[in-house]
């Protein structure tokens, strides 16, 4: 009973110094989102056909990243940091987003890893 009653003390105590709040889940680093791997297979897979070359529509050219970085006729593709103020986003985004206008919607998980992306600052990665 003596065993029990310090085992029973121990891990009380354990658990009021040092460890997390009950149901608490420590959080791994998500990593970075990728250009290269998150990014340009979604835009090369839904916007191609409409946005590559010098016939892009709209001027907006997202077959490679300095092609996106140049912007279209209407400004910057993406703005660093902000996907709210990102045309490529907030176009994507939304419960009827604007585009892609002949093919499917993106997932909600492609939209959140392109956001991410931007969000992260939009680096050529």
């Amino acid at each position: 009973m003596r065993n029990v009653t310090l085992v029973v003390g121990l891990a009380w105590i354990a658990a009021v110094a040092g460890g997390p709040p009950a149901g608490a889940q420590e959080k791994t680093p998500a990593r970075a989102a990728s250009f290269a791997k998150d990014v340009q297979p979604v835009l090369k897979a839904s916007c191609s056909k409409c946005h590559t070359g010098k016939d892009a529509k709209g001027g907006v050219d997202l077959s490679s990243y300095a092609a996106m970085k140049k912007g279209g006729k209407s400004g910057p593709v993406f703005v660093e940091g902000d996907p709210d103020k990102s045309p490529l986003v907030t176009s994507i985004s939304g419960d009827k987003p604007e585009m892609p206008k002949k093919a499917a919607p993106l997932t909600k998980p492609q939209v959140a890893a392109i956001s991410a992306w931007v969000k992260e600052g939009a680096k050529n990665n």
